[in-house]
């Protein structure tokens, strides 16, 4: 017959004084600041991450007095200008008395990165909806590409997207929300698909831009582009109902199609267009665009 739980015993003193053992090692080599405070605000334990994040030794904070992470309701705190700390706490019963166990890490580059965004979104530099790159960005990128493919002798690619039927979406009864949150959604699959390396950005309502850098092969952009179509086909689950969204894709490359940017750029608008108007849900390549007329 199975025990209940309530029916257990204690833990043997061995096997209690090993587990106490192996949860200070974890919390002294953790890199996670961790900091153990009583219920008068009296620091316990600072761990040697907890000094590294913060700058602050033991002794220091005990002066400061720890205990203001445990009552501050935000998650993210300002230590000091420009240094933030996102703080997690949980109580702990022990001994018959309650302490507070404060976990922190930093989160100076993510407030730093918010900042930005916030900054760039101000300026126009990245959309608001997506979050993605805008058109000016997008362009830097492609000439830093061409730059570097232009020493490095290899290739650049463009691909740009474009949402079919996308109007017909917007113009549906709730459809401009419906149409952000596909947009949204499509967004984030193009981003988690591509290379870090990569650049993905949206230029308008229904066309979006993926910047390919250091390629080895001159197909490389084409293979990329039959996957996007298949990854991007994929049903998106739009307040509990699927809906697929196809696009077309133009394909264009450095040196192949183009020289400079604009150019590339053009190209691979061209191509899209021309993917839409042979039905969609296709790539086409602009070097094959050129050639057939």
């Amino acid at each position: 017959m199975s025990e209940r739980l309530s029916d257990r015993r204690t833990l043997p003193p061995q096997l209690h004084a090993e587990s106490l053992g192996l949860a200070g090692l974890l919390a002294r080599e953790t890199r996670d600041g961790v900091a153990i405070v009583g219920a008068d605000g009296e620091l316990i334990f600072w761990n040697a991450a907890a000094g590294a994040i913060t700058g602050w030794s033991s002794m220091t904070i005990a002066e400061q007095n720890v205990g203001k992470f445990t009552t501050t309701p935000q998650a993210l705190i300002e230590i000091r200008e420009g240094k933030w700390v996102e703080v997690r706490q949980s109580p702990l019963r022990a001994d018959g008395k309650t302490y507070t166990v404060v976990l922190f890490t930093d989160a100076t580059s993510q407030v730093r990165l918010r900042d930005t965004r916030v900054q760039l979104r101000s300026l126009g530099l990245v959309d608001m909806t997506t979050n993605l790159a805008g058109r000016e960005i997008a362009m830097l990128h492609v000439e830093q590409a061409i730059a570097l493919a232009q020493r490095d002798k290899r290739s650049v690619g463009i691909l740009s997207l474009k949402l079919d039927r996308f109007r017909q979406l917007r113009e549906a009864p709730d459809g401009r929300a419906t149409a952000d949150e596909v947009v949204r959604q499509f967004a984030k699959r193009l981003t988690a698909f591509v290379r870090t390396s990569d650049v993905p950005a949206r230029l308008s309502d229904d066309s979006f831009l993926v910047v390919l850098t250091a390629l080895t092969t001159s197909n490389d952009a084409a293979v990329v582009a039959v996957r996007l179509l298949l990854v991007l086909a994929e049903p998106f689950d739009v307040v509990g109902r699927a809906r697929t969204v196809h696009c077309s894709i133009g394909v264009a490359e450095f040196p192949r199609d183009a020289n400079e940017s604009v150019a590339l750029l053009g190209a691979a608008l061209a191509a899209a267009d021309r993917a839409q108007v042979m039905g969609g849900g296709r790539y086409i390549v602009a070097s094959d665009l050129a050639e057939s007329r």
